[in-house]
């Protein structure tokens, strides 16, 4: 069984063994798929909810996948697009990613290919939510935790969100500073300290330990709590 989010998929091609081999095997990967012939069937086809994901051939009868595939963007903005099509000019993947599209597969497309792509968009499409007690929304600057909330500097936020990706939210001394130095100003070890400083103080004022980055000797820094950045 698939281990990524199960989603609501269209599958709109008109090959009818195609269509079918399709929506069988995304069906024993735990997803709920319908299939339809042409862009004019998927408005008038019932669905148990709203697609999260539609597989789209570009050569359809009637409209074709391209301006299917601006309609659902237009009306959907955060779905799910991938264009399937033997059409491999790149003047046509341009196309499909111009009208919206998240991916351009090639005919015919591997089985592990397709479900490949397909767990990817649903990790985005229905992300796991992560139980952390510290929120970092890097638009409005605000880091929020169990203690309370502050706001961040645009440099501070910069530097928490590259721990939170950093494997094991580790990052060298010299990573650091680039996100500290942006404009390569020449800043020295004891202004990065300050703002690592500074950080974990904004961290202290969240809920965080008093030790939230730690300082590995030689190394760098380690952030010590999970944080969910939105």
């Amino acid at each position: 069984m698939n281990q990524a989010p199960s989603l609501q998929i269209l599958v709109v091609e008109d090959n009818d063994n195609l269509r079918e081999a399709t929506v069988g095997f995304l069906q024993e990967q735990g997803h709920q798929v319908v299939g339809v012939v042409c862009a004019e069937d998927v408005d008038d086809t019932p669905t148990q909810a709203l697609p999260d994901l539609y597989l789209i051939d570009v050569n359809l009868p009637g409209e074709d996948g391209f301006s299917l595939a601006k309609r659902i963007r237009n009306s959907q903005a955060l779905a799910g697009i991938v264009m399937i099509t033997a059409r491999s000019q790149l003047n046509d993947r341009l196309d499909g990613y111009g009208c919206g599209a998240d991916n351009y597969l090639m005919k015919p497309v591997d089985k592990a290919e397709l479900l490949a792509c397909v767990n990817n968009l649903a990790r985005r499409l229905k992300p796991i939510p992560i139980e952390t007690g510290f929120t970092l929304n890097t638009q409005t600057l605000c880091l929020a935790g169990p203690a309370g909330e502050v706001t961040l500097t645009h440099g501070e936020s910069l530097l928490l969100a590259a721990f939170c990706r950093a494997a094991s939210q580790t990052l060298e001394r010299w990573q650091a500073m680039q996100l500290v130095d942006t404009k390569d100003k020449g800043l020295v070890a004891a202004n990065l300290e300050m703002r690592i400083s500074a950080l974990r103080k904004k961290l202290s004022v969240c809920g965080a330990s008093n030790d939230a980055i730690r300082t590995l000797r030689g190394v760098g820094y380690a952030l010590g709590c999970q944080i969910r950045v939105i």
